[in-house]
């Protein structure tokens, strides 16, 4: 882990380079450029809260009775769909970079630093929004904000050390993009991303604790909605990360030197 990122540090400009043009790369040819970057989320996130506030009906409301369920479909979907890109990108990064890869010196970890970057710009953009929105109703949980930096930690370190799993992974068995979108679609309807806890089974709910994604969305959501946030849950998804960035960082360390040959 130390290694790798202390590549990504001393080829930080290269890996700001490369996040601005896979940024820049989304939009371009498109009429309104980067302000699509703005207005795909606003057009998304609303759509959501419409089919599932207004057409399903579903409801999350606070301890105060108050409907925060736009706020709380937003707190999920965000950082989960942000989790699912990163790892997904991660996963098809060698195949995918493969004439960079072969003809251009640079470290494959700053190339994954410098997609995932790009991806993250595009969804702290999302969840700004989704902030101001809350500043501008009044609503936002200030007194929650040290977890929102605790949650973004969780995310980038977490997809960090998947992430440099998956790059291996993928560029060994081609397959493994579409098991990752697989697992990350199942993923999303055994987490409470766009539904409540209270729509559970007590049966499933109570297994929850030990899914990694739930402390993360929660630490997440909180600054949004006021919600409390369970520590041990959190807990889990640290050990996790945690878990993720030693066997990440091994798997990569022993398998980088034969990534080129596979480009």
């Amino acid at each position: 882990m130390i290694s790798t990122i202390a590549a990504v540090l001393d080829n930080r400009r290269t890996v700001i380079e490369l996040a601005r043009r896979d940024f820049r790369a989304r939009y371009a040819g498109s009429v309104l450029g980067l302000t699509w970057s703005v207005l795909e989320p606003m057009v998304q996130f609303g759509l959501y809260f419409v089919v599932f506030s207004s057409f399903l009906g579903m409801r999350f409301v606070t301890a105060s009775g108050v409907n925060m369920t736009g706020f709380y479909l937003v707190g999920g979907l965000i950082p989960y769909l942000a989790l699912q890109e990163m790892l997904v990108r991660a996963a098809g990064l060698v195949r995918g970079s493969a004439q960079l890869i072969r003809h251009v010196v640079i470290p494959v970890e700053v190339l994954l630093a410098g997609a995932l970057l790009a991806v993250l710009v595009r969804y702290a953009i999302a969840f700004g929004l989704a902030l101001g929105v809350a500043v501008a109703m009044g609503a936002l949980a200030w007194t929650q904000l040290p977890w929102l930096l605790v949650a973004v930690v969780l995310l980038v370190v977490g997809a960090w050390g998947l992430s440099l799993l998956l790059v291996p992974l993928g560029a060994f068995l081609p397959d493994v993009v579409q098991v990752v979108g697989t697992a990350m679609m199942a993923l999303f309807f055994l987490t409470p991303v766009v539904y409540p806890e209270t729509q559970l089974p007590a049966s499933v709910a109570r297994w929850l604790v030990v899914n990694p994604l739930v402390g993360l969305l929660d630490a997440f959501r909180t600054t949004l909605t006021g919600q409390s946030v369970s520590l041990v849950r959190v807990a889990v998804t640290l050990a996790a990360v945690i878990v993720f960035a030693v066997v990440g960082s091994l798997v990569f360390s022993r398998r980088a030197a034969a990534l080129r040959d596979l480009a």
